[in-house]
């Protein structure tokens, strides 16, 4: 059966917010190119200007999907009904090409103003869907929301300081003291 016209619109789409996480990762914001993000999409520049008019309009999109994934990926953990372990739970979700993907975005947002004010929103979403999680599988009655921001803030210093350190087991014991400690006993 043929897809419709939406649907054909809609993978396309998909295929280049894809390509744009996957450019991201591999080449970083700076090389992010309209041109590559098309090619690696296996799309026309005409399909990728009817979606996307300009390089901006398109990683506003991208933010937009990563932090929807994101919150995706939160409540498909929260959905298994299973404990979860803090540490275990946000190296899970704050790893992987996604998370590679949002950490770029963040360091390119502290000089453009407007990829800035694209991400806000998403990692609003983000932040509260941590929390909302953290809530449900890791109830702690004494956490609060300075505890989750301290944390969330933690995890990516570690990821973006990570590429300096060759010991990635020194992030799980960093986590793992931090989440540990309850709070007044520091």
């Amino acid at each position: 059966m043929a897809r419709t016209q939406a649907e054909r619109r809609a993978d396309t789409r998909a295929r280049l917010l894809a390509a744009t996480i996957d450019c991201l990762v591999e080449h970083g914001y700076a090389g992010t190119t309209t041109q590559r993000v098309q090619e690696r999409a296996g799309v026309s520049r005409g399909a990728l200007l009817h979606h996307f008019a300009t390089k901006e309009a398109l990683l506003v999109a991208a933010v937009s999907h990563v932090a929807d994934e994101q919150v995706n990926r939160l409540r498909a953990e929260a959905a298994t009904g299973r404990p979860v372990d803090e540490v275990e739970l946000l190296t899970g979700v704050m790893s992987g090409p996604l998370f590679l993907a949002g950490l770029e975005l963040w360091q390119a947002a502290r000089t453009e103003p407007v990829l800035r004010a694209a991400l806000l929103p998403g990692e609003r979403r983000i932040g509260a869907a941590v929390r909302e999680l953290l809530e449900e599988l890791a109830p702690r009655p004494e956490r609060d929301r300075v505890d989750v921001e301290g944390l969330l803030a933690l995890y990516r210093g570690l990821a973006l300081t990570s590429v300096l350190r060759e010991d990635r087991g020194l992030d799980r014991q960093v986590l793992r003291r931090w989440t540990d400690r309850a709070p007044g006993q520091g």
